[in-house]
């Protein structure tokens, strides 16, 4: 999908859905689920929570309103990616994933505040590691970024579970894999 193809209603539809999907995978699982690794290095299930509730502050309308109110020039706010699982460590899980859906609904409504326009998705910044970039781009990677961390949970639940599935496993690339 290119800059041009992109339906910014449907990317922010699927931003709304975000925290019940999250809340789906999370909300009842226990403690043995959420606090599985994976693989040496992986975040668990609930570091993936901490850390996309945290990009819900620092991360997206931050770097949105930088587009927005900048000339093009300016750089976007640096992300400290870990530091959502250092602030959210001690949040028990029922109130992190309400913490997430608010945050969420906050920044929608911030983004809807600023009616944005098609020509506006053009508008370029500089990222702190990849140059220059598009709000498109943002917009889109945010979209990505949701996707990839419930894959990411449903990988490490796949595999906390899975190790119970005997020959099963043959079924599962997951297994398979790492």
């Amino acid at each position: 999908m290119t800059l041009e193809t992109m339906d910014f209603a449907a990317l922010r539809a699927r931003l709304e859905d975000a925290p019940g999907v999250i809340e789906a995978l999370l909300g009842a699982l226990p403690a043995a689920g959420l606090h599985f690794r994976d693989e040496p290095g992986s975040w668990t299930p609930f570091e993936v929570l901490c850390h996309v509730t945290d990009a819900e502050e620092h991360n997206w309308i931050p770097r949105v309103r930088s587009f927005v109110e900048g000339d093009g020039s300016g750089g976007l706010p640096p992300f400290d990616r870990e530091a959502g699982l250092r602030r959210y460590a001690e949040v028990p899980i029922d109130k992190l994933i309400a913490e997430f859906a608010r945050r969420r609904r906050e920044s929608l409504a911030a983004f809807d505040a600023l009616a944005l326009q098609p020509a506006d998705f053009a508008r370029q910044a500089r990222h702190p590691e990849l140059g220059t970039v598009t709000l498109g781009q943002l917009i889109a990677t945010w979209v990505t970024h949701d996707h990839a961390h419930a894959a990411q949970i449903c990988r490490a639940l796949v595999r906390c579970y899975g190790a119970g599935a005997g020959p099963w496993q043959a079924f599962f690339r997951y297994l398979r894999e790492g």
